[in-house]
């Protein structure tokens, strides 16, 4: 009986049999998960506030030295802000993703007196159109638009008002995470490339190694 066991155990075909299956699952795995990954591509859009600063030190504050306008409009308490709006997401966010046709919203915490200025990198990016909202003055808004991957869109503003805390309070997109995030970090586009070619390699690697252990036991 012990020598039947040991025969069953020791036997190459048995090992060879183990071998292959468990290979068989491991590439099925991996191609399931390619499969899935690629039929849900992940989404995000990160914002963050650049600048929020006074153009007014205190003094200028107190004794009135300084005076501020647009368009003719006083501006008691100026104020930038720069907002950045990052596709920090493997693939485009396209004008669909906009459940309804609604815009992204960020509430500013002050009064929006205007749109300085409104920029769009790689070169070539689509430039958002960026407006404040009709029903808030707090508000600025984003319409349906294209942001492709690795779009980083800059709007800065001119606002009335004490510094406050940048939201976004209204966020329609499908499918894509919206999130506060700080300085962004530089991910590598061929990360998931190189983990399926180690796992691939490694599954290799150990159907050698056993595949000489069998030839051994086989001799």
């Amino acid at each position: 009986m012990h020598t039947l066991a040991g025969d069953w155990w020791e036997s190459g075909s048995w090992w060879q049999f183990v071998i292959t299956t468990i290979v068989a699952v491991a590439v099925g795995a991996l191609g399931a998960f390619a499969t899935t990954r690629a039929s849900n591509p992940k989404r995000r859009l990160d914002y963050s506030t650049r600048t929020n600063a006074s153009l007014f030190i205190a003094s200028h504050n107190q004794t009135g030295a300084l005076q501020v306008t647009h368009h003719g409009t006083p501006v008691s308490r100026p104020r930038i802000v720069e907002l950045e709006i990052r596709n920090a997401g493997r693939h485009d966010i396209t004008g669909t993703h906009f459940h309804g046709g609604e815009a992204l919203k960020f509430d500013l915490g002050a009064d929006v007196v205007g749109v300085l200025g409104v920029t769009s990198s790689p070169p070539g990016a689509v430039v958002p159109a960026v407006g404040i909202d009709a029903t808030s003055s707090h508000v600025v808004l984003i319409p349906p638009t294209l942001l492709a991957r690795k779009q980083v869109t800059r709007a800065t503003f001119l606002v009335d008002g004490p510094r406050a805390e940048v939201r976004c309070v209204q966020a329609p997109l499908v499918d894509v995470s919206v999130r506060e995030g700080t300085a962004p970090t530089q991910p590598d586009p061929h990360r998931f490339t190189n983990r399926m070619i180690m796992m691939i390699g490694t599954a290799s690697l150990v159907w050698l190694g056993l595949e000489g252990v069998l030839s051994a036991m086989g001799q």
